[in-house]
């Protein structure tokens, strides 16, 4: 055990005893039911499928549940500027998404963070009604490599929360 009673492991969730794994809030790190269900993944290809996955590089997912909902996903601003990382940050208050004018739920706002030169999506946190599915969109986006320009011109149903991913990533333009 670690100084703070977490169970270390390595980046295949290994203890120092060979065979030995664990997994979840017993580990430490990001407390989610997510991140517990993908050491169970990890932990499972690599002992049953004989794959050879690791969480090093995991990409931070986070979601809590507040009112309004609030979901985070790669780096933050800060994180992006402290790699020396040269960005653009589109931010748009919830107040602008037409689905939340609708449902009455307005409080909040979006913040997406980008690569400026390849344009590809590097962290976002949305606090917003529906926050938690419009970090989702664009972790998937991020794991596809899809660019903000894609997002921005993409066909989303109206009147959708997703939809406000075009006018957030209009304010780069």
């Amino acid at each position: 055990m670690n100084k703070h009673g977490f169970i270390d492991v390595n980046d295949h969730l290994e203890t120092n005893v060979p065979g030995i794994y664990a997994l979840g809030d017993s580990k430490g790190g990001p407390q989610f039911t997510h991140i517990s269900y993908n050491d169970h993944l990890v932990v499972y290809k690599n002992l049953v499928e004989k794959t050879n996955l690791s969480i090093a590089g995991r990409m931070p997912v986070y979601c809590l549940f507040t009112d309004p909902e609030l979901g985070r996903v790669g780096l933050t601003e800060k994180e992006a500027r402290e790699k020396g990382l040269n960005i653009k940050v589109a931010t748009m208050p919830a107040s602008h998404i037409a689905r939340a004018w609708e449902n009455g739920e307005t409080r909040g706002m979006l913040k997406a963070i980008v690569d400026a030169d390849s344009k590809k999506i590097i962290g976002a946190a949305m606090l917003s009604s529906g926050g938690g599915e419009l970090m989702s969109i664009l972790e998937m986006a991020m794991m596809g490599g899809v660019t903000y320009d894609t997002i921005r011109d993409a066909i989303f149903a109206h009147p959708t929360f997703a939809e406000s991913l075009n006018n957030l990533f209009s304010k780069l333009d």
